[in-house]
């Protein structure tokens, strides 16, 4: 439950373990009662978490000399930076081809597109660049795109 005072905080990790420094806050903060609220790890965004925490220095306590914890990113995270992570994408079956949708994470984030091939088994879709100058055939995995606003309300 997101509260008021509580501030959020991004946590680099080694990539791959970001499951296991989520365990290892969690063993922390039950064991020496320290003021986490909660530990966000994204399937689909390896090295990072974000964690959920009153102050700064209640993150230091959980975080200090943990294994595979790299770094913090400097300040802050803001709700609506982590927002559209927490927001669910669409489903691999809502989308077809045809399709205009928005690249919302990766090289191409903030594109629109439109999908000219859809591959169930890698959970990927094959899509043309619609803001490029010539025509971009990209493959992208499905997790990182968003049916476009104006398709969705037809």
């Amino acid at each position: 439950m997101i509260q008021k005072q509580s501030k959020f905080f991004i946590i680099r990790t080694t990539g791959g373990q970001e499951h296991t420094v989520a365990r290892l806050i969690e063993n922390r903060v039950a064991t020496k009662n320290i003021n986490i609220l909660s530990v966000i790890v994204f399937d689909n965004v390896k090295g990072y978490i974000v964690v959920e925490a009153m102050d700064g220095n209640a993150l230091m306590n959980a975080l200090s000399g943990l294994k595979h914890v790299r770094g913090q990113l400097k300040g802050e995270a803001a709700l609506s930076d982590i927002e559209n992570l927490l927001i669910k994408k669409p489903s691999i079956s809502e989308l077809a081809i045809d399709d205009v949708v928005e690249i919302i994470g990766g090289p191409f984030k903030g594109m629109k597109a439109k999908i000219t091939m859809i591959d169930y088994d890698k959970q990927e879709a094959r899509v043309v660049l619609l803001d490029a100058q010539y025509q971009l055939p990209v493959t992208i995995d499905i997790n990182y795109l968003r049916l476009h606003q104006k398709a969705q309300q037809q």
